[in-house]
């Protein structure tokens, strides 16, 4: 995990987007929210400690419950592949939407710009915050935060580049069947045309 703070900020955010309709955003909220579980499990403070014995005490269940062990792999599932679906979930918004070309285009622009700005933050991040004159307590808190607004500020560029791009894909391919149609009905009233014809006296 690359941060817990940014992972917990975007669970919140995706658990809210579940509840305002996008439930391809709840297996990701879920993967997320065990995913800042697992990492707290890590460190060694009363709220960890908590958290690792009610994790013993699941794991108990799960041994002796086929219901819950299933659950708990299903989490895990989600905990392990969050990225993967986030792509399943752009997916259903697709198979959803009215227009899809065009959901596909803006869809795809949101995710390559979040995933590429992710891709260059992870590599360059710690190395700017390294000779920057943070306190040690609060880099992880700003370097969530700054994560966050990187990802969540390139997502909502490139969904807007993308709907740009499909509404004049949207509006060239409108025209060209308007010219077919133009061209299709000038055709038939030449063909319907009654001739002139002359004649001798």
């Amino acid at each position: 995990m690359y941060s817990a703070v940014a992972t917990g900020i975007f669970s919140v955010r995706n658990a809210n987007r579940t509840t305002n309709g996008e439930i391809g955003r709840l297996p990701v909220a879920v993967g997320q929210t065990a995913g800042i579980v697992a990492e707290s499990m890590r460190y060694n403070n009363i709220f960890s400690n908590t958290i690792k014995k009610a994790a013993n005490v699941c794991k108990e269940v799960a041994e002796s419950d086929k219901v819950f062990k299933g659950i708990t792999k299903a989490v895990n599932f989600a905990k392990n592949n969050v990225n993967p679906l986030i792509v399943c979930s752009s997916g259903l918004n697709v198979l959803l939407a009215d227009d899809k070309q065009s959901a596909i285009i803006s869809e795809s622009g949101n995710l390559s710009a979040m995933f590429l700005c992710e891709a260059m933050m992870k590599k360059h991040l710690d190395k700017i915050f390294a000779k920057l004159p943070i306190n040690p307590k609060w880099l992880p808190v700003v370097k969530g935060i700054t994560f966050v607004i990187g990802s969540i500020g390139a997502s909502t560029i490139g969904q807007k580049i993308g709907k740009i791009l499909a509404e004049k894909l949207k509006t060239a391919n409108e025209k060209a069947q308007l010219e077919q149609q133009q061209a299709a009905i000038q055709n038939n009233t030449q063909i319907f045309e009654p001739k002139s014809v002359a004649y001798k006296a």
